[in-house]
């Protein structure tokens, strides 16, 4: 019967309650860790600036394909600007009317490739801004990249010193509850999950300690007196007078 609990069982049960309390405070530490909140929010940044890397590096793309395209528009302009100037000076047009037609076209392609040499112009410059945008974009990446190995590190330090403590009170906190009967470590469980994680706690000073109320002295007295399994008559905690 869980009344006819033994002295030495309930103190035991005060270190189960020790144990759980502490295992609870390390999984609320080992979750709400701030480095590992910190590592979040990095490793956030990172990928979004991956997503304005890969935006930026289409963008410069496209820019260098199409000053690539114009350089070769303008090469073969050149080449028949060449070649139909040679004709033109080599005297071999003597007709008046085919001269004057060489002369409209060679002045026509001069002024279609200046106008390719208008637009290269402005195509350097802007992949010369998007050169630059991405070498920005990249720096602040890799930037980000190194203090997030950085601060992985750390987490992975902190999370293994947590975890250390936590192997440390669960195998201390076996040891105690092999030795508490089942019926009370049971009620223990079921007081536990409705009472905020603490299901036993200590009379001390006439003053329970898991809701802190004072009790009556005539019930301090009584309970000192009986024995076994007490309960808190504000809190219905188990009460474990020490």
């Amino acid at each position: 019967m869980v009344k006819e609990a033994g002295s030495v069982a309930l103190q035991n049960l005060l270190d189960v309650q020790a144990h759980d309390s502490a295992i609870d405070r390390l999984d609320h530490r080992k979750a709400t860790l701030p480095e590992s909140q910190r590592l979040t929010e990095l490793n956030d940044n990172v990928a979004e600036l991956n997503a304005d890397i890969a935006i930026a590096t289409k963008n410069r793309d496209e820019l260098a394909r199409e000053q690539d395209r114009l350089e070769g528009e303008m090469g073969l302009a050149d080449q028949k600007i060449q070649r139909e100037e040679s004709r033109l000076f080599s005297g071999a047009v003597s007709n008046p009317r085919e001269l004057k037609a060489l002369q409209s076209e060679v002045a026509m392609l001069k002024r279609n490739r200046g106008a390719a040499e208008d637009g290269l112009l402005e195509i350097m410059v802007a992949k010369d801004t998007a050169d630059s945008t991405l070498s920005s974009l990249e720096a602040e990446r890799d930037g980000k990249l190194a203090r997030a190995e950085e601060l992985g590190r750390t987490v992975a330090s902190l999370l293994g010193a947590i975890d250390s403590e936590l192997e440390g009170h669960q195998g201390a906190r076996a040891q105690a509850a092999a030795t508490i009967p089942a019926d009370l470590l049971e009620l223990y469980e079921k007081l536990r999950s409705t009472k905020g994680g603490v299901g036993a706690a200590a009379l001390e000073g006439g003053t329970c300690q898991g809701c802190h109320t004072r009790l009556p002295s005539r019930e301090v007295e009584r309970m000192v007196n009986e024995g076994g399994l007490q309960r808190c008559e504000n809190c219905r905690r188990i009460l474990v007078v020490v």
